[in-house]
Order: C-alpha cells, then sequence, then structure tokens
C-alpha cells in the first residue's frame, strides 16, 4: 500500500476518510498538539486514483484537486500527512461503472464489491496505528459509506488510545456515539486562528458544501463556540471515548466491530 512511511507515527495520528476530514473536524486539536511541541500525523484513507476523469457531481471528488488542497492544509498546520491510494467512493467502479449512482447512494448501503475493503483498509491502518500515543477517527455521523469503512476498520483493529471526533459538517446522532461519552477541551485562539487558516485550503469543498471559504469558517466558528458553552466567545473542541476509560486516557474498550 503506497503511502506508508518507513518509520510508524509515534504521536497522535488521526484518520481522515478524506482530504478535509481530518482538518475540518479537529484542524483546532490539530493546531494546538503542534504548538505544544507534539508531531500529529494525518493519514487521508481515500486518496486514491480515480478511473477516468470524473464528471458532474463527481467532479468534487476530483483526487489532484483534493490532494493538492491536504498537502497545502497539513502543511499550514505542520503535521505530517499520510495519503494511501484507496479510491473515494464517489469515483470506485465495478465492471466498468460506478458502484454508487448518485451522492444520495454514498449514504446508504455498501455496494458488495466494497466489503473486501474492510479488511484491506484495516490491513493498511494496522502500522500506522500501532505505535501511535492516540488513534483518532470519526465517528461516522451522517453514514457516507467511506467513514464508516474507516471506523470499523478502527474498531476491528482496536487501538488502546482510540478517541472519535464528530464528522463535519454532518449531523451528529445518539446513535454515532453509543456507548461512548464527550470530553470537551478549549482551544487557545491561536489554534482557532491557524485551524480556520488551514481549513480554507479546501476551496473545492468549501464551494461546494458553504458556497465559500468564508461561510465556511463561520460554521466551523458556530460549533466552537457551542462546544465552549455559554458566557462568552470561548472555542472548544469536542470528542468521544468509550465509557470504560477515564480522563487520564486509560482505556478499557469494549468496542464493537461495525459490518456493512
Amino acid at each position: 500500500m503506497s503511502g506508508i512511511p518507513a518509520t510508524v507515527p509515534q504521536g497522535p495520528v488521526v484518520l481522515s476518510p478524506h482530504a478535509d476530514d481530518a482538518v475540518w473536524s479537529l484542524g483546532g486539536r490539530l493546531a494546538r498538539w503542534v504548538a505544544e511541541g507534539l508531531r500529529p500525523t494525518v493519514v487521508t484513507v481515500f486518496a486514491g486514483p480515480a478511473a477516468g476523469a470524473p464528471g458532474s457531481w463527481r467532479a468534487a471528488a476530483d483526487p489532484a484537486v483534493r490532494q493538492a488542497e491536504d498537502r497545502a492544509a497539513c502543511a499550514e498546520l505542520g503535521v505530517r500527512h499520510v495519503p494511501l491510494d484507496f479510491t473515494d467512493a464517489a469515483l470506485r467502479t465495478a465492471s466498468g461503472t460506478y458502484r454508487y449512482a448518485s451522492p444520495r447512494r454514498l449514504f446508504g448501503p455498501w455496494h458488495p464489491a466494497d466489503l473486501p475493503l474492510l479488511d484491506e483498509v484495516r490491513a493498511a491502518l494496522r502500522p500506522l496505528c500501532a505505535g501511535a500515543a492516540s488513534v483518532h477517527a470519526p465517528l461516522a455521523a451522517g453514514r457516507h459509506v467511506d467513514h464508516r469503512l474507516v471506523r470499523g476498520a478502527v474498531e476491528a483493529l482496536a487501538p488502546a488510545r482510540t478517541v472519535f471526533y464528530e464528522d463535519f459538517p454532518y449531523r451528529l446522532r445518539e446513535r454515532d456515539h453509543a456507548n461512548l461519552r464527550p470530553r470537551t477541551e478549549r482551544l487557545p485562539s491561536a489554534a482557532v486562528d491557524r485551524w480556520l487558516t488551514a481549513a480554507g485550503h479546501y476551496t473545492s469543498q468549501a464551494g461546494a458544501h458553504f458556497g465559500g471559504v468564508a461561510a465556511l469558517r463561520e460554521a466551523l466558528l458556530a460549533r466552537a463556540r457551542a462546544h465552549g458553552g455559554a458566557g462568552g466567545p470561548v472555542h472548544a473542541d469536542r470528542h468521544w471515548v468509550p465509557v470504560g476509560r477515564d480522563d487520564r486516557g486509560e482505556a478499557r474498550p469494549a468496542l464493537v466491530e461495525r459490518g456493512p
């Protein structure tokens, strides 16, 4: 699997299904870690090539554009970036036709040809998670097939220090964090500023989802303020850990492998 480095990460490892997921969802935490002297690694799982030039709604998943945006955002934050060569669900084909016929299908049942991907993704992630100080995976809020694949692969690996982040901009539902409990951490202003700058590098996705970078920044700030609570312009990040883990990060996880 191309993209796996010769030396495995030792600091926090953040698993990003696509370019933008990690930076949009927990970029403030990434910026704070870097400021604290840590060296986090962002692993973009579905960063591989397409069978041909994507058209219509699939153009937003163009691998060349997304990879360039991802590199720029990770460089802005100062984090290590490891892209893997799995292909985005929007661009995956079977027998010459796209596996998912519409954007809506990306949030439904897995295509049968995708079933082997769970084991393949898990095998690719195993060496990257093995020595990590902590592994940060998506809750799969919104139920996108690629997000579910990454979460399922991590739960099958069950690394001891797994933390789940809230996939932005998807709506979080109670089922997404069953058997997990929330933790909230304040974000320094400098980390928020660096996060917003990095998030703006994903111009293709900002335009597709928000109409532009300015609206994206406002949406990110609104969520950070909501997690900060009432009483002032405090920004915070919320994430989720297994119920059996204490506040020092010691874990007794009882994660359940998720199938298709």
